[in-house]
């Protein structure tokens, strides 16, 4: 067991992963104090007492997690490649920078086109961007999962959905 702890405090870090934490215990901190002001610590049941429990674990294991990754050696670099770079290329790499300019751009059709006909298209993309070679299985999955997506909210929760052509068509 202590061997696996070893070799985990042995692997250097990975670019960008001590600053990411330390962002995380700034909002951490940040929404401990937020938490605190909703009603102070007056009691156990509170309004403010889960959110400044909860947020207090997050702050808590944030310091934990920096203080395990400053025992871990600094990221390896290849040549040529600064740490900036090195994070960018880990952090971000092509399919994800596409994969979030699709659900932008999906935010952006749903109103426009409906909720049936922006859906179908993004889950298509989105599908696509993550690789999916099956395209008869892909078009079979992506119409009965939002079929059944939108029969639920429809009929089980009424939710009014933004309403496109696809919509218009069945009325």
């Amino acid at each position: 067991m202590s061997s696996e702890k070893e070799k985990e405090t042995r692997k250097p870090r990975q670019p960008g992963e001590l600053g990411f934490c330390l962002a995380m215990l700034l909002f951490s901190l940040t929404a401990l104090y937020l938490s605190y002001r909703i009603s102070g610590f007056s009691s156990w049941s509170s309004a403010g007492s889960v959110p400044l429990g909860a947020t207090l674990v997050m702050s808590v294991s944030a310091l934990l997690i920096i203080f395990r990754e400053l025992s871990k050696p600094a990221p390896e670099l290849r040549s040529g490649k600064t740490l900036a770079r090195s994070f960018y290329e880990v952090v971000f790499p092509a399919r994800h920078i596409i994969f979030v300019a699709v659900l932008v751009a999906y935010m952006f059709l749903l109103q426009p086109l409906g909720f049936i006909a922006s859906s179908f298209l993004y889950l298509v993309a989105a599908s696509l961007v993550l690789g999916e070679k099956r395209y008869l299985h892909m078009l079979a999955v992506n119409v009965l999962s939002l079929a059944a997506v939108y029969l639920v909210f429809q009929t089980a929760f009424s939710v009014v959905l933004p309403e496109g052509f696809v919509e218009r068509m069945f009325r």
